[in-house]
């Protein structure tokens, strides 16, 4: 059950009116609950809230990647532009998440429906320190607990080929393919985004706004799209889109899922022109002239 951080029983009725015209997010927080209250209680509702999260991605970019992939602004943006997305690639996720689906997201939502109660709607919005200052940390949280994970399943040779594997089954990543993914690494990403919330007495609005960033964020960095207003060209220490496609590409390459701190530290962010760099450097080592010094001599083949 989620709480606010400043429980309505610790405020007076006069104090309550106060805070509920002094709180900026009081507004958004009651045109939410307006109508909603036995939707947004049940302990139904995070797990299809987050499934919704999922469709909405998978059905826009699925169609982008069949549809709209030729149209100029897709085209340009598209990373490995050698790399077509085809229904038959599709076809081969969709199956594998289906049956997590089936038999583990759905399973553990009726689950909850029988064991978890109604979550209690706090009468006050969280504060926007509290709002802001939680999700900041539930973020920085998740990345840097999943990079250890992720590294050690890329490092452990077992745990590479039972498990995350499955996950590089695409050395192109496309948005259908984020939860490609066996069915123990989906129940760790899972539990870790649903439970570092749980640290703390989180506000629901906090809580479904968490959700929100997390899920859109990881499908993001597998789109395959490097778009000009991306995220990752506004903050350096972002990883988006290129970084996981190099990892997809390069696997022992960029395993921060989100930000690329540790990376940079470990030496592990590498970028396309880092590859460039580095083919060149090969070429020249391994005895090829510089096209300069070889421009005005007659070549046969």
């Amino acid at each position: 059950m989620l709480h606010s951080w400043y429980p309505v029983q610790n405020f007076t009725v006069d104090e309550i009116a106060v805070e509920r015209d002094s709180r900026f997010l009081q507004p958004a927080w009651e045109f939410i609950k307006n109508g909603n209250e036995h939707i947004l209680a049940s302990p139904l509702f995070p797990p299809f809230y987050a499934l919704s999260i999922d469709y909405i991605w998978v059905a826009v970019f699925t169609f982008i990647d069949l549809v709209l992939c030729d149209v100029t602004i897709f085209k340009n943006a598209k990373i490995q532009k050698d790399r077509k997305v085809t229904w038959s690639l599709m076809k081969k996720s969709f199956h594998l998440q289906i049956w997590n689906q089936l038999l583990w997201i759905y399973p553990m939502a009726l689950v909850q429906l029988i064991w978890v109660p109604d979550t209690e709607l706090p009468v006050l919005a969280p504060t926007v320190f509290e709002f802001c200052s939680q999700i900041v940390i539930f973020f920085v949280a998740f990345d840097f607990s999943y990079f250890w994970f992720h590294y050690f399943n890329h490092r452990i040779k077992f745990l590479y080929r039972w498990c995350h594997s499955v996950h590089h089954m695409y050395s192109s990543p496309f948005a259908a393919s984020a939860q490609h993914l066996h069915p123990f690494e989906l129940f760790f990403v899972a539990t870790f985004i649903t439970a570092f919330p749980w640290v703390f007495p989180t506000h629901c609005l906090t809580y479904w706004v968490w959700f929100l960033i997390a899920q859109s964020v990881s499908y993001e960095v597998h789109i395959g799209y490097d778009f000009p207003f991306a995220l990752h060209r506004i903050f350096w220490f972002y990883s988006g889109a290129p970084a996981h496609d190099m990892h997809h590409l390069r696997p022992l390459t960029c395993f921060q899922p989100w930000l690329n701190y540790l990376d940079r530290i470990m030496g592990y962010h590498i970028t396309y022109e880092d590859l460039k760099r580095m083919s060149a450097e090969k070429f020249k080592r391994f005895g090829l002239y510089d096209k300069n010094d070889v421009a005005d001599l007659e070549k046969i083949n």
